[in-house]
């Protein structure tokens, strides 16, 4: 073989790897990915499952759990920060980089977030630390599709049993404020009125008939429009609704694109709403008020709409 047709056969091979490399750069940017995906990937150098449940399920993950899955629970394990006697909120940056590295979790890692599947609420969480690894400039994330449920519904998906913890790593934020609404910021959003404000509780709570004991008085921000998560996410609460829904949901409350900040009571609820607005529909400009409620009604002097009377 000539020395021109070994460089051209280099250069080709060269391109391929470069476009596959691509490829696989541009899927793991996806939003979801599917079990398929995973149990392909199972064997990828720095691939962190992390299966994330509401409460305590250390037993129900040691009986059985995807191969090599590191084991978190949202509210233990500092997902979230209790700052002047709000709950919910972002820890600070050097608080949640010790719990990302903690997990086993490095700058290099791909991160596959699995709702546990053991409780309605662990998809909502499960968006909740998707957006935290966002916030904080981790980009190489996405959420398993269907969670712990969808893989142990196929014969063909490994599993393992016990229970080990991960090595820990070094990760290192680059906090990215574009993805988070803060008090003062919501503020400015109700005084130039140019955000949709979405409220991802139930009606009744966004209607002021019922409260969290995680807020100082019922109702809603003023103006607010209310697009419950549960409607946005699928029945079985592990992945999102299919799109047809989360269009009509959407289109119900009167939410259409432009600025939009999603909250609930303390942004786990509004998490879910997040994802679904930012990364499914697409809408960049989607943000989560990760206080929610609890933040702006520890302040008297701030406004609450559908407050009840007496």
């Amino acid at each position: 073989m000539s020395g021109k047709h070994r460089l051209g056969l280099g250069l080709a091979l060269v391109t391929a790897m470069k476009m596959t490399a691509l490829s696989q750069a541009a899927h793991a940017a996806e939003p979801l990915v599917t079990t398929a995906w995973l149990r392909q990937h199972l064997q990828d150098k720095n691939l962190v499952v992390l299966d994330v449940f509401v409460g305590d399920h250390r037993k129900a993950f040691a009986a059985g759990h995807i191969p090599g899955a590191v084991y978190t629970d949202f509210f233990a394990d500092g997902w979230r920060a209790t700052i002047n006697g709000v709950k919910g909120l972002l820890p600070p940056v050097k608080d949640a980089e010790k719990v990302i590295g903690k997990l086993g979790i490095d700058n290099d890692s791909y991160v596959v977030v699995v709702p546990g599947g053991r409780n309605n609420a662990d998809f909502n969480a499960s968006a909740r630390v998707y957006w935290t690894l966002k916030v904080l400039g981790h980009d190489k994330v996405s959420i398993l599709e269907g969670g712990d449920k969808a893989w142990f519904a196929e014969t063909a998906n490994p599993t393992e049993t016990g229970m080990s913890g991960p090595t820990p790593k070094t990760f290192v934020a680059n906090f990215r404020p574009e993805l988070l609404a803060t008090r003062d910021e919501v503020k400015a959003a109700l005084k130039a009125r140019d955000t949709t404000l979405i409220d991802a509780r139930d009606p009744a709570q966004f209607e002021g008939k019922a409260k969290s004991s995680s807020v100082r008085v019922a109702g809603t921000l003023p103006g607010a429009v209310n697009a419950p998560s549960d409607r946005l996410a699928a029945t079985d609460g592990t992945r999102p609704a299919d799109r047809t829904t989360i269009d009509s949901v959407l289109a119900k409350a009167g939410v259409r694109g432009g600025k939009q900040i999603a909250f609930c009571n303390t942004g786990n609820l509004a998490a879910g709403a997040w994802f679904v607005l930012h990364e499914v529909v697409g809408n960049k400009q989607a943000r989560l008020y990760d206080g929610s409620m609890a933040d702006w009604t520890s302040d008297p002097g701030l406004p609450v709409a559908n407050k009840p009377r007496g």
